[in-house]
């Protein structure tokens, strides 16, 4: 059963639907407190305080660069419109700092949004000894990497890739322990969901240890594609706030 709907590509969110008598905003509305309203919860605005999260110093030139500086914490460590540039950025540190890519023109590298997220998710594709299309990527920004360099991209792409797809996952298992779902579908919508194979396999790992399930137990709580049936509609919510 849909309990939960996500919007997971550029931006993220989720919606659920809630009984008028939790919510205290709307407590002289006249609602019957078990009537059930739509939540849309603008969770990619969680921690703009900056008192959770444990950002790193790329989170904080993201934010800072951003055209809403101090705004959608949670987003920016999540969210596909970001993930590349935050890899740029940590390639700029460790040219700058590390010395990688030494005989290679960084001209491109230097340049902010150069990359997105279709870069991190061919990058992982690439599971060949070769690595040729880490190296033909990389080659579009002008970098001659090493064989040494092509496993650090390999290894930062994975590593950014997973953080974002168990930071999304906190934010559905948040919601799920506020309700007390033990089980349901959770339908999520957007590209990152659907054109990266490996981000729904993370997502679940990590809802698995955070609600703490039995190892030889299935999934009660499965993220599913939001275009199998009456997903649509509570992903529909979530994604109106994004427009």
């Amino acid at each position: 059963m849909i309990k939960i709907g996500s919007i997971f590509s550029t931006g993220c969110n989720a919606a659920y639907m809630e009984e008028a008598g939790s919510v205290s905003k709307i407590s002289n509305s006249g609602l019957r407190p078990e009537t059930e309203i739509a939540i849309n919860t603008e969770y990619g605005a969680f921690d703009n305080s900056h008192q959770v999260l444990p950002r790193t110093q790329f989170d904080e030139t993201i934010d800072e660069e951003s055209t809403r500086p101090g705004q959608q914490t949670y987003e920016k460590m999540v969210a596909g419109y970001y993930l590349g540039e935050l890899m740029r950025l940590v390639l700029l540190h460790l040219q700058r700092r590390a010395g990688i890519f030494p005989k290679s023109d960084c001209s491109k590298l230097e340049c902010r949004n150069a990359f997105d997220s279709t870069i991190l998710s061919a990058i992982e594709e690439d599971g060949t000894d070769s690595r040729a299309a880490i190296r033909d990527i990389l080659r579009r920004f002008h970098l001659e990497p090493t064989s040494c360099e092509l496993i650090i991209c390999a290894d930062l792409a994975e590593t950014i890739c997973t953080r974002a797809a168990r930071l999304f996952a906190c934010g559905i298992a948040a919601i799920c322990r506020r309700k007390r779902i033990e089980s349901c579908h959770v339908g999520v919508d957007g590209s990152m969901f659907s054109n990266y194979p490996k981000f729904g396999k993370r997502a679940a790992t990590a809802l698995r240890e955070i609600l703490d399930w039995p190892e030889d137990s299935g999934d009660p709580i499965m993220l599913v594609p939001a275009e199998d049936g009456s997903s649509i509609g509570a992903a529909l919510i979530a994604a109106l706030s994004l427009r």
